[in-house]
């Protein structure tokens, strides 16, 4: 999203990673699932919503992408650090598909973020969703305060991977 293809540029604001794993619920990685996000530009508007010759559009910024998690579980995304969209903390919307489990759409939020004390939405969480949709925070070298943050939200789809399976009952009595 930090710069659109072919295009020398980059986009307006903070380049930071997003990156994270999905898992089903025993914790069995998920290749193959479809990862979009969306997200407001860094002077907090989402693109598609301005006119056409608005002075707020960057040019340089793709507004949403995709990807598709690898056979270890994992998606990344080069993006710009968002900014608070009316009274609602910065965030990234973010909505995964996969044809064994159910979608999931949510948003994600900023560990330590200070509007996200201002954000109605948000404090209307309890701790646990709170913990739920907050992508922590750490530096691509923790020796250099200014490198590029990498934030790190993991997903776990509610189900079992088809692939993943048990058979209690011939572990419990083999067959000689």
């Amino acid at each position: 999203l930090a710069k659109k293809t072919g295009s020398f540029y980059a986009a307006k604001g903070e380049i930071i990673y997003l990156t994270g794993n999905i898992t089903d619920s025993f914790g069995v990685p998920i290749s193959n699932a479809v990862v979009r996000i969306w997200q407001t530009n860094s002077a907090g508007w989402y693109q598609n919503l301005l006119v056409k010759d608005s002075d707020l559009i960057d040019e340089n910024f793709n507004m949403s992408g995709k990807t598709v998690t690898d056979n270890l579980e994992n998606y990344v995304f080069i993006t710009i650090m968002t900014w608070k969209y009316n009274k609602h903390a910065p965030h990234i919307n973010i909505d995964v598909s996969h044809r064994q489990f159910n979608a999931l759409e949510s948003e994600i939020y900023f560990q330590n973020h200070p509007k996200n004390n201002q954000d109605y939405q948000y404090l209307s969480y309890n701790d646990d969703q709170k913990k739920l949709l907050t992508a922590n925070v750490s530096l691509t070298n923790g020796l250099n305060p200014n490198s590029t943050k990498l934030f790190k939200f993991n997903i776990t789809l509610e189900g079992i991977h088809k692939f993943k399976g048990f058979n209690i009952s011939t572990q419990a009595n083999p067959k000689i």
